[in-house]
């Protein structure tokens, strides 16, 4: 008795709780998991690298300044020998410096085209990571959806099972009265409260799937790990969903056959940079040089020259041990590899779809057949519960009715849950989460 009423007292404080958490929708999680989830977070920091590769490559396109600049000191002892001078000059530490500052500027107008390939490169490259980045927020909201309707699951079994505790509840009460009255053995209404303290611990050990349930979906949306939320426990079907239509956005859509698509087209344009490397090279170079050189020997005392230089210079590489030609039949093979991919990628899937959407189907059945044996195993509880009652049947009877009917109501919950998943999967698969 004092388990009974201490377990009561738990379940009032926990529908207190409950009755305070906040209500969730699948929209505001999904919001929240956008603004907050850290495996998007990650993937914005690589897409703003490549962002920023792409924007600092207009510099291929600009001249390379540079300055070289120093000053030079010297102290030294000189004996100086003049033609019209039969005496040696001696000077003992005869000191010097020059200074000599040189800018430089070199532009290379012409390498093959080398340059535009390149940046051509970083912009496909910068297009691979934002891909990465929709594969991410694509499989984050899969994600989230998946925690969100397991977390309406494992609550609606909760519920189950604590309609459960209420039958049995009141078989013990039945048992007790009939068990009273003399009626029947003392071993069928312990039976009952051995079936009633089972149906506790069932109850309890849910409670702790549902809390971990909770704990993943409040991770995937980057919220407090203790943060209580209540879910809507309905699922309800999309009955809509079109085989055809789902092929022909996963093969436009899907964010990983995109993301394989421009990872061949990025390919195309390495090779391209590779051929610009068959090219003469021009560049166009300017300069300024200014020197200043003092010395306290020699004929000259003081020198200072400065002026501008500049010219073209070109490069061809003729021979270089077929690096190139290597690294040109590499690439073309990587790009045979990334068409293959793309292909098997478009295989894999259609079939994904389809087995997919097979199940989707198969749980739409089940559903409508589970919901039939529902309402057959409620009709079926309540004869058997009425026999008891009325002393017509024995408690192993009640306690079978019983057990078909909780069944019979998670399958049915099950069954709705399976049609979500396969729901969410499909659309994952046909890219329409990014829509």
């Amino acid at each position: 008795m004092m388990k009974r009423i201490n377990f009561l007292f738990f379940s009032c404080l926990l529908s207190i709780s409950l009755s305070a958490q906040e209500q969730l929708s699948l929209q505001d999680a999904i919001i929240k998991g956008l603004e907050s989830n850290l495996s998007i977070k990650i993937s914005e920091k690589a897409r703003d690298i490549g962002v920023n590769d792409y924007d600092k490559s207009i510099g291929e396109y600009l001249p390379q300044v540079s300055v070289t600049a120093g000053k030079n000191f010297s102290t030294s002892n000189v004996v100086q020998q003049f033609v019209n001078d039969n005496e040696p000059r001696t000077i003992d530490g005869a000191k010097s410096n020059t200074l000599d500052v040189s800018p430089v500027l070199n532009w290379t107008i012409f390498d093959g085209l080398g340059m535009f390939y390149a940046r051509d490169r970083f912009e496909k490259q910068m297009n691979l990571v934002n891909d990465d980045l929709k594969i991410q927020i694509e499989n984050t909201i899969a994600q989230i959806s998946s925690a969100f309707y397991t977390l309406a699951l494992e609550e609606e079994r909760l519920r189950v099972l604590k309609d459960a505790l209420e039958l049995s509840k009141t078989r013990v009460d039945f048992a007790k009265v009939r068990y009273d009255v003399g009626k029947t053995s003392k071993l069928e209404y312990l039976q009952a409260q051995v079936d009633y303290n089972t149906d506790q611990s069932n109850i309890m050990l849910q409670e702790e799937v549902v809390a971990n349930t909770l704990v993943d979906l409040n991770r995937l949306m980057g919220e407090a790990l203790e943060t209580n939320y209540v879910v809507p426990t309905e699922f309800i079907p999309n009955v809509e969903m079109n085989l055809n239509d789902l092929l022909q956005s996963s093969q436009l859509n899907n964010p990983g056959l995109v993301r394989a698509q421009r990872a061949r087209e990025l390919s195309l344009s390495q090779l391209k940079e590779i051929n610009a490397e068959r090219l003469p090279t021009v560049n166009f170079n300017l300069g300024y040089n200014f020197n200043d050189r003092n010395s306290d020997a020699g004929f000259l005392i003081s020198n200072t020259s400065k002026g501008v230089n500049y010219g073209f210079s070109a490069s061809w590489n003729i021979l270089n041990g077929f690096d190139v030609k290597r690294r040109q039949q590499n690439a073309k093979i990587t790009i045979e590899s990334r068409e293959l991919e793309v292909q098997d990628l478009k295989q894999q899937l259609e079939a994904d779809v389809r087995k997919v959407f097979v199940n989707y189907q198969n749980s739409l059945s089940l559903r409508t057949l589970e919901e039939t044996n529902y309402e057959i195993a409620v009709e079926n509880f309540d004869i058997a519960q009425e026999r008891y009652r009325l002393g017509n049947s024995n408690a192993l009877e009640l306690r079978e009715a019983q057990v078909n009917l909780i069944q019979a109501e998670l399958r049915k919950v099950l069954a709705g849950y399976n049609i979500k998943m396969a729901e969410i999967e499909l659309k994952r698969l046909a890219g329409e989460n990014l829509k």
